[in-house]
Parts: structure tokens; sequence; C-alpha cells
């Protein structure tokens, strides 16, 4: 990431986390005509204008990244007691801070797991009361793949699977748990447990695919 790409970053945060209270204020209360054709024209205006600025090559910035970088030489995997959390990829949908998409996750990353913890906001209900079994599904791929810098690898998910043993409870503190149980070659295999104020409500097992990190030199610009 470049100079003013870092001095852009707190701004960007700051864009988003307002889109992203905007887009569940939108789901949760019922606004007047006026007030949504002002965010209709408005957002329309700001779109097109963005549209026309540099487009962004992120798989690029990916590889730059010093953040990255550090976590592959070093290892994503200090405790962290005090609950901080780590905020490698800042435009994730899931967990990044300057993505207005984002479901708010925040994941700390100790020696031996990741624990990533959330309370889901109206836009991701599915069924009444409870989240919609897609979102549940990307927060658990999120948490295994946070354990990929605590291993010191660059990997993709090869398979997922779930079982949910309960609802995916919205409005409430959730915390979710993800282990290595073993590996074989490029595989790695890991698992994640997700829990509620009321208990275990979700758990999964999944294996990654290792890759080298100078794939992404090669995306085309413009595609990432």
């Amino acid at each position: 990431m470049t100079a003013a790409e870092d001095l852009d970053l707190p701004s960007r945060k700051a864009a988003a986390a307002a889109m992203n209270r905007l887009s569940h204020a939108l789901v949760r209360h019922r606004a007047r005509r006026e007030v949504l054709e002002a965010i209709a024209t408005e957002a329309s205006a700001l779109a097109e204008s963005i549209e026309q600025e540099p487009t962004r090559e992120r798989s690029l910035e990916f590889v730059e990244s010093a953040k990255v970088q550090k976590a592959l030489v070093e290892g994503g995997n200090p405790a962290r007691p005090d609950g901080a959390f780590l905020d490698m990829f800042e435009d994730s949908p899931v967990s990044g801070s300057a993505n207005p998409l984002t479901m708010g996750l925040k994941i700390a990353t100790f020696p031996d797991r990741a624990v990533g913890r959330v309370t889901l906001s109206p836009g991701w209900q599915g069924a009444p009361g409870r989240a919609h079994g897609g979102v549940a599904a990307a927060i658990v791929d999120e948490v295994l793949g946070a354990m990929l810098p605590v291993l010191k690898v660059v990997a993709f998910t090869g398979e997922l699977n779930l079982r949910f043993e309960a609802p995916c409870p919205m409005g409430v503190p959730l915390e979710f748990t993800a282990r290595k149980t073993g590996e074989d070659g490029r595989k790695i295999y890991l698992t994640c447990e997700g829990v509620g104020p009321e208990g275990l409500f979700i758990t999964a097992t999944s294996t990654f695919i290792t890759v080298d990190l100078s794939m992404f030199e090669a995306i085309p610009p413009g595609s990432a």
C-alpha cells in the first residue's frame, strides 16, 4: 500500500462506516418517501463521481501489503489476551473496516486459534429473527481464513462443510473459534464452531489449499 493510500484509509473507513449504518437503517426503519428519494439522488451522484477516479489494483495492493508480508515472515499469531483484533484485509466484505458491505466481524489471533466476534445488524436477517445462512457461512469462512497468517501461509478455501445446530441469532454477541486439525501436502484441515448466548449454533470442517503469493502478481490489472 502506498503512502497516499495509507493517508486515504481513515477517510475510507469513515465513509464505509457511514454507508454501512445507512444500509442497516434502511432495512430496519420505514423512511419517508422524500428521504428515500434524496438518498437515491445523492448516492447515484456520488457513485458516478467516484467511478471517474482511477481504479485500485487490489491484487497488487495485497501482494505489496506490509501487513501481509509481515504475517508470512513472522506469523500473525501473537497472543492477544486483551482482545485486540486483526484488521489485515480492510476491504473484506465480512470483516473489513473500509468496506461499506462489512458484517462487522472482529478477529483476534492466537498461537493455536483464531477467534471472531460479531453482533449481526438488521440487514443480515434471513428468516424472521435469525441470520441468513449464507451470512453465517461467510463469517465461518472468514474466521477459518484468519488461521492462515497464524500458519504463515497463503491459501484458498477448497472445501467448506457446515452444520447448523440451531438458528444463528441476531442482535446478540456471537463468537466463532477456528483451529487447525491437520495437513497433507498443500491441504490444511481446519474446524470452526460458532456460539451465542444460548450455546452452539454452527459447526464446520474445511480444507484450505495453499498457494504461492506470487500468483496474485499474475492477475490482470483491473480484474480485482
